[in-house]
């Protein structure tokens, strides 16, 4: 039995490619929360919600490495100092 991923809800979804077209990362919105939502591909436990669209992708560009798809204090494995 599988278990069906929160996430699984989600529509006017948007997949993000890194520089070497790998798909990092999915922004959509999450029909289950009524948030938009930013879920990393490689790391599907790091989900980030926001309260509109502009939001999630001005999130995106600020705080997600665009070659990993990571949070940026994590994108190193080294928290920000």
């Amino acid at each position: 039995m599988t278990k069906e991923r929160d996430w699984a809800a989600m529509r006017d979804c948007t997949e993000m490619f890194n520089g070497s077209g790998d798909h990092i990362a999915t922004i959509g919105f999450n029909e289950s929360y009524d948030l938009w939502q930013i879920v990393v591909v490689q790391r599907e436990e790091i989900e980030f919600f926001c309260p509109t669209k502009e939001v999630a992708f001005a999130a995106w560009n600020d705080e997600f490495d665009p070659e990993t798809g990571f949070p940026r204090a994590t994108a190193t494995g080294q928290p920000d100092a």
